[in-house]
C-alpha cells in the first residue's frame, strides 16, 4: 500500500484477508482526505495574512514584501518603479455622517474602482484606514505613473452609490519613484506620503510627484 500527496493508490498481494485489505485502503482514504484538508487549510490562513479583511486587496505586510522585491529586480534591471500614495478627501465626513458600516462599504467599492485602473503586475493594498498604496513595477519613467494616476482621480471622482446614499469621495495622491527618490522601502513611502500632504494641500482631487524641498 502507498500513499502519495493527494493520492492513493492500492498494491494488493495474494492471499491476505478481504478485511485487511478493505481496512488498508479505508486508512490510506482517511490519510489522503486529512492531507488535502490541512493543504487547504494552511493555504486559506496564508491568504487571509497577506490580505486586508475588509476590502480583499493585500495588506500591509504583503505590501513591504512585494515592495522589497519590485526593488531588487527593478535595480537588477536598470528600471524605475512608481508607489502611489492614496488618501481619500472627506472620508471621515462619510464616517461622521452615516456610520461605520457605510464607510466600510465605501471602502470595499474604492478598492474595486482601484484594481480597474491598474495592470495585473502591479500591487494595490489597504494601508490603514482610507489610505492606500499602489506599487507599478517596470514602467519606462518615473512620469508614466502620472498616467495610472489621472485614471485614479477621474475613476474616484465618480459618485459612489452605497446603501441608497450618493458619496463623493475624491483622492490625494502622492508619488515616488525608485530609485531616484530612495533606494529603500522605508524612504519610498515616506516621501510619497509627503507628496500626497502636498496633493492636500494644493486643494486635494490631484497627484503631486516627490520634489527634496518637500523635506525641507
Amino acid at each position: 500500500l502507498f500513499t502519495s500527496a493527494g493520492n492513493a493508490e492500492f498494491l494488493l498481494y495474494y492471499g491476505l484477508p478481504l478485511s485487511m485489505v478493505a481496512a488498508a485502503i479505508l486508512i490510506a482514504l482517511g490519510v489522503a482526505d486529512r492531507l488535502r484538508e490541512q493543504r487547504v487549510a494552511l493555504s486559506e490562513a496564508e491568504r487571509h495574512a497577506q490580505t486586508d479583511a475588509l476590502t480583499g486587496v493585500l495588506n500591509r505586510r504583503s505590501l513591504i514584501e512585494r515592495l522589497d522585491a519590485a526593488c531588487a529586480r527593478a535595480q537588477a534591471r536598470g528600471l524605475p518603479i512608481a508607489l502611489l500614495f492614496i488618501d481619500l478627501d472627506h472620508f471621515k465626513d462619510v464616517n461622521d455622517s452615516l456610520g461605520h458600516h457605510v464607510g466600510d462599504l465605501l471602502l470595499q467599492a474604492v478598492a474595486n474602482r482601484l484594481k480597474t485602473c491598474i495592470r495585473e503586475e502591479d500591487t494595490l493594498c489597504r494601508q490603514s484606514g482610507d489610505e492606500y498604496v499602489i506599487v507599478l513595477p517596470d514602467i519606462h519613467e518615473g512620469y508614466d505613473a502620472r498616467y495610472v494616476a489621472i485614471k485614479i482621480v477621474d475613476a474616484l471622482s465618480a459618485p459612489f452609490i452605497v446603501n441608497e446614499n450618493e458619496l463623493v469621495v475624491t483622492p490625494s495622491i502622492g508619488i515616488s519613484i525608485f530609485p531616484d527618490d530612495g533606494d529603500g522601502i522605508d524612504v519610498l513611502m515616506r516621501n510619497a506620503d509627503s507628496a500626497m500632504y502636498r496633493a492636500k494641500t494644493s486643494g486635494r482631487r490631484n497627484f503631486q510627484f516627490f520634489m527634496p524641498e518637500l523635506d525641507q
